[in-house]
């Protein structure tokens, strides 16, 4: 396991077709609704995908929440909250600098704020960045 990815960023590969470097990462058990989340928001709310994409992607992310290993939480509630008052984010941002940096993970996020906040704590790429290094590597 190299990567932690975030809702964002698993989005994001999913929509370009890049789920096998999920096989080198794990992502957080909220990461599923939040993944879910934007996907709606992108067909409901923005109209930037219509019902059919949408629900191929909603396909996709139920395999990929099936194959990928998922870090929890549990026992370490107070850090990620300390992360979250002292940085300013969510405690979903802040849990995924928290699993990166106890894991040893790189975090994979296209979240331009939780990338600047990340940055200064834990290695950070952004999905295109990844996927460069995939079709390169």
């Amino acid at each position: 396991m190299k990567f932690i990815f975030d809702a964002s960023s698993i989005v994001n590969l999913i929509k370009r077709g890049l789920t096998s470097m999920f096989m080198d990462g794990a992502t957080t058990s909220l990461a599923l609704y939040e993944s879910l989340n934007a996907v709606w928001k992108e067909c409901r709310l923005l109209g930037r995908i219509d019902e059919s994409t949408a629900l191929s992607y909603v396909d996709i992310l139920s395999d990929v929440f099936i194959a990928i290993d998922r870090l929890t939480i549990n026992g370490v509630e107070e850090e990620i909250f300390k992360i979250a008052l002292k940085e300013g984010l969510t405690i979903y941002d802040a849990s995924y600098i928290y699993l990166a940096s106890d894991n040893n993970l790189t975090l994979v996020t296209d979240d331009k704020k939780l990338e600047k906040k990340a940055s200064k704590l834990v290695k950070v790429v952004s999905s295109s960045e990844l996927a460069k290094a995939y079709v390169h590597g």
